[in-house]
This record gives C-alpha cells, structure tokens and sequence, in this order.
C-alpha cells in the first residue's frame, strides 16, 4: 500500500505531482501553527487526493509542557535538568524532540495503523538537514521511496513550474511553513521570519514572545559560558 508524507512545501509538492495518478495516501500532521500559505495547498491536494488522513497534533500543549524547541538546550531548563535544579520559568526543549513528538512521531504511528509498506518522502540529500533514510531503505516495515532524493532545489522547483502556479513562498527557505512559531533552526529561519513579518505580522507577534522568551533562558548561559576562563 502506498502512502506519501506530505508538509505542503515545495519538496513533498513535487513528490505528490509525479505520483497523483498512483493515488497514494496523503498523510498530512497538522500542529496547529501552520501558516496560511501551507493551509492553501494542503487543502488544494486533499481535494484531489483519493484518501487524505490528516493527523492532528497539539504543538502549544506539547511545548507549553517541554519547552520552546530550541537550537542549543540549557539544561537546567530542561524537563530533565528541572528534576535536580527545580522548576524555572522558562522550559527548553531540543528541536529534534519538538519535530520528532508533533509531527515524525505521530505520522509514523497513523502509517503503521493504515498498513502504508511504501512511503514517499521528499527529502533532498543536498539538504541539511535530513534523516539517514536512503531511497529504498527499510525503515519499521516500511520502504522509503525517495524519487527526489538527488535533484537540487532549482530542480524542483523547476519542475513544480510545469506543474503549477508557483507559490510565492517557495522562494524562502522554510517552504513548508509548518510553525510559525518555532523558535529553532535560527541558521535557516532569516527569510521564514522576514517573510512571516511583513506578510503575517499577527503571527509574527506571537513569535516574537517566544523567542523573547527563549532568549531569556539561553542568554545568561552564553554568558557564563564567555566569561569561562579556560
């Protein structure tokens, strides 16, 4: 049975363009935070699409309780770190555990439970980030598919021309969008966040607390950190 995990960027767009007349089975994790942009052609595929199974996932619960995702973790901030140094204010969490528990981990489960044995991915090895899953690799059961593995992003958006009206945002980084709120990935977030605060300044405020947040925990520990005498 075929399933494709779709985000609503421009990697898992092209994925469903070369495999619509397959009909595979969209699998979609909706965290609750995505922008309207994603919304968009989330709504325009599940249109299409034979079967689409949207997963829901509770984002502002899961950081409220483990902390803003963050690029460098403190641990004292930390769930695991308050267990010794007592609760703080502010909770820090990695940015694997955030992705992983609102979005790989609950689509992994709605895959198993539909009997998915080949799962199309988007995932580019030019990327920088991407997980160690090759095309073809076996993964719970499960045979990745990866038909773009080796294009760059020119390539496909390239290909996403001769397929559609390309959206405006898939020239920013960040192309599936799928928190506005996230405070992690700083190295690759510059034009999501500029993007996000002249389109949606709304939303923008609401991340503009976090971070503030965020940086309230991590600065006084860079601090000490710089002043460490080696």
């Amino acid at each position: 049975m075929l399933g494709l995990a779709f985000s609503g960027g421009k990697d898992s767009l092209a994925c469903w363009y070369l495999y619509r007349e397959k009909n595979p089975i969209v699998f979609w994790a909706n965290t609750g935070k995505a922008y309207p942009e994603t919304i968009e052609i989330i709504e325009q595929v599940r249109s299409e699409a034979t079967e689409f199974i949207e997963v829901k996932t509770d984002q502002e619960q899961q950081i409220k309780f483990y902390g803003y995702p963050s690029d460098v973790v403190p641990i004292d901030h930390s769930l695991e770190g308050m267990q010794f140094v007592g609760d703080k204010p502010v909770r820090v969490q990695s940015y694997l555990n955030c992705c992983w528990a609102n979005v790989g981990q609950p689509l992994t489960e709605a895959i198993a439970k539909r009997g998915i044995t080949h799962l199309i991915r988007g995932q580019r090895l030019d990327e920088s980030h991407k997980s160690t899953a090759r095309h073809g690799s076996v993964v719970n059961g499960v045979t990745y598919i990866q038909p773009i593995e080796t294009w760059t992003k020119e390539q496909v958006l390239a290909f996403l021309r001769t397929q559609c009206q390309l959206p405006e945002h898939y020239a920013i980084g960040h192309s599936s969008l799928d928190c506005y709120d996230c405070t992690a990935y700083l190295e690759h977030s510059t034009d999501r966040v500029a993007w996000m605060k002249e389109k949606h300044p709304n939303l923008h405020e609401k991340y503009k607390i976090n971070m503030a947040a965020l940086k309230s925990a991590l600065l006084p520990n860079l601090e000490l950190l710089r002043n460490c005498d080696a």
